[in-house]
């Protein structure tokens, strides 16, 4: 299967301006199922430089430096990946990971740590009522399968799916109240419930391309992914209530949603220079045999 990406953001100033430096996470990092076929990078002002390196969660991240000022920032991002695993399904759980609490082992706890901390403890009675639904099996212990492929269905039933532009993350607490949100608000309100029955998970920010003929989105999607012994990190979509499949595309991984911006950074100068700014995306699974002609 393969998916062509592109991504085009523009900042239009009042004046030129100077700009600090730019982090970029626009760039997947190769797996086993996904391959880089094809990458560019173009940016507007041209004597832009970037240099890329491995972020401490192991992301791809670019450092755009503007020597000058411009009216005009413009990065645009083109990728073509050949996705191989086809079936999100494809992996086999080890016994201590079958049933809830996964009992992970001494070097995994020092790790993933960070990733079965809870950030939202207000939200704790809220979270408490929300997943004690899908806790209660037919055996005294939970399949973990179960409860997760349960719970992430459940949500876009439960939930009404908005757009918010703005910047932020709602906490659980918010979410359960207003029963809507956007998808970052999601992945953050299935991690805290993850992470309180005891299973380490991490945010995830990307793309999710359409089929052939299908619209698709038209901005980033965020989703989550969580550590299972014997799987490693697979990815849920609470958003879709669909395990993350071929047609997501991750780009950056991080503890918290919201946290990992596909363009970071800001100008040099007073307040209210910023005249405009635009996002254009396109991800979608190409016809077979368009790859040739693109």
């Amino acid at each position: 299967m393969l998916l062509r990406i592109h991504h085009l953001t523009e900042y239009r100033y009042r004046r030129p301006v100077g700009l600090t430096p730019h982090l970029l996470r626009l760039h997947p990092r190769e797996t086993p199922g996904l391959r880089i076929l094809a990458s560019e990078l173009f940016m507007e002002p041209g004597d832009a430089s970037v240099r890329w390196s491995l972020d401490a969660e192991g992301n791809a991240l670019g450092k755009a430096i503007f020597p000058g000022e411009t009216a005009l920032l413009r990065i645009r991002s083109s990728l073509l990946l050949e996705q191989r695993q086809t079936n999100p399904f494809d992996f086999l759980l080890e016994t201590r990971a079958l049933t809830l609490p996964i009992d992970y082992d001494a070097r995994e706890q020092q790790f993933l740590a960070p990733f079965l901390a809870r950030r939202d403890l207000e939200s704790d009675a809220d979270l408490s009522d929300l997943i004690s639904p899908f806790l209660k099996g037919i055996s005294a212990r939970e399949l973990t399968l179960d409860f997760l492929t349960s719970l992430n269905r459940a949500i876009p039933s439960l939930f009404r799916y908005v757009l918010r532009h703005e910047a932020g993350v709602r906490s659980a607490e918010e979410t359960i109240l207003l029963r809507e949100g956007t998808c970052r608000d999601f992945a953050h309100l299935f991690i805290e419930a993850l992470r309180k029955a005891g299973i380490a998970a991490r945010y995830v920010s990307g793309y999710l391309c359409s089929s052939p003929g299908s619209p698709g989105e038209n901005h980033t999607h965020g989703w989550c992914e969580a550590y299972l012994p014997g799987a490693g990190w697979r990815g849920f979509d609470p958003t879709n209530g669909i395990l993350a499949g071929p047609h997501h595309v991750p780009i950056a991984h991080s503890i918290a949603a919201g946290d990992i911006p596909p363009v970071e950074g800001n100008y040099c100068g007073e307040p209210g220079l910023l005249a405009g700014h635009s996002v254009s995306i396109s991800a979608r699974e190409l016809f077979p045999g368009e790859e040739v002609a693109a």
